[in-house]
């Protein structure tokens, strides 16, 4: 019985569902000063590093408007590969109009209108 749990867990994460923020952990998200975050996400082994990315984007983008402000930017990424696959990202938040020349700036409400899944590449 403790197989056939293992395996549909496995299977369930493998389907590239979508964790909103509000069901996370909470040592999935922890306050560092007062608009930077560390954030994480985990996956399966079997989901791509990209998926990975654009759901660690898209939490950031649901904690940046939870927060009051409207852009982030990503650093300190640190990735681990085992059983699942992880990556966390310290994430500073900003208020008000983008910056001119600030390309690596997310706009918080850009993520969230993509969709959550990528398309599969043929």
């Amino acid at each position: 019985m403790p197989l056939v749990a293992c395996l549909l867990t496995v299977a369930a994460c493998a389907t590239g569902n979508y964790t909103p923020l509000a069901g996370v952990d909470e040592d999935q998200v922890k306050q560092l000063k007062e608009n930077v975050y560390r954030v994480e996400y985990r996956v399966s082994s079997f989901t791509s590093q990209e998926q990975l990315d654009a759901y660690l984007r898209r939490r950031c983008a649901e904690l940046t408007l939870r927060e009051g402000y409207d852009f982030f930017h990503l650093a300190q990424r640190a990735d681990v590969l085992a059983l699942s696959r992880r990556t966390s990202m310290t994430v500073t938040m900003y208020k008000g109009p983008k910056p001119a020349g600030a390309a690596d700036l997310h706009d918080a409400r850009e993520v969230l209108a993509k969709p959550a899944i990528l398309p599969k590449k043929e």
